[in-house]
């Protein structure tokens, strides 16, 4: 049928925000619908398909083309499989982001090698699907923090991981200063956040000293917003 793609995006490259994911997914969904005029019938290609080309593509992938609103999935991102479904969504919260990079280039996630982690570490995640569990069912947003807060640390102190962040004791030291529920990180780049219960007293108060005390360590692109989102 002949045809150019052409891919536009406004998500930050290389800063472990999903604009590779998103980018291959959007290109398989244009490419569905060019086919879907072309034949005159409809292509709805699958979220499983499209994770699964997704991967091929990339290697690994974010599991955004599955739709999130009323469950939560544990997602293998290296395969493209969803690997448990939780009843339920996670609670709302805000976020308060940052990226710990640098402004001016990103990181290639194409060739950077894989976490490695002990035994130890390994069996402790399940623990950390469990309290997951628990804090979908209650909603609770203290216990999504403390899931996080591990996941972070975890990464952290990796056998090897490439992309640990900088100053994460100074983010600590943060996080229990502002009362923030916990610290999230992405494990393919440089953001980070903090986790804030909406909920929380003198909330604009507590998001401005984390905005001063995370500008004063030199991280760029500060944005709050709510999740999920």
């Amino acid at each position: 049928m002949g045809a150019t793609l052409e891919v536009r995006t406004s998500v930050p490259e290389g800063v472990g925000m999903g604009s590779s994911t998103s980018g291959v997914v959007a290109s398989i969904r244009a490419v569905a619908k060019a086919v879907e005029a072309y034949r005159g019938s409809r292509v709805i290609p699958a979220p499983h398909l499209q994770a699964k080309l997704a991967v091929s593509a990339e290697h690994a992938c974010d599991s955004l083309m599955f739709d999130c609103t009323s469950s939560t999935i544990l997602f293998a991102h290296r395969m493209g499989k969803i690997v448990r479904v939780f009843n339920g969504p996670l609670p709302q919260m805000l976020i308060l982001g940052f990226d710990t990079g640098s402004a001016e280039r990103g990181i290639g996630t194409d060739g950077l090698r894989r976490a490695r982690y002990s035994r130890d570490q390994i069996a402790a995640f399940g623990c950390a699907l469990a309290v997951l569990e628990r804090a979908i069912a209650e909603q609770s947003v203290a216990l999504v923090g403390r899931v996080a807060t591990f996941s972070a640390t975890q990464s952290e102190t990796a056998i090897q991981n490439p992309l640990k962040k900088p100053k994460f004791n100074e983010l600590q030291r943060i996080k229990e200063d502002t009362g923030s529920a916990g610290i999230v990180v992405a494990h393919s780049g440089t953001v980070a956040g903090l986790i804030f219960d909406p909920e929380l007293p003198d909330l604009h108060n507590r998001l401005d000293e984390a905005r001063t005390s995370i500008s004063r360590l030199g991280f760029s692109r500060l944005c709050s917003f709510s999740t999920p989102y």
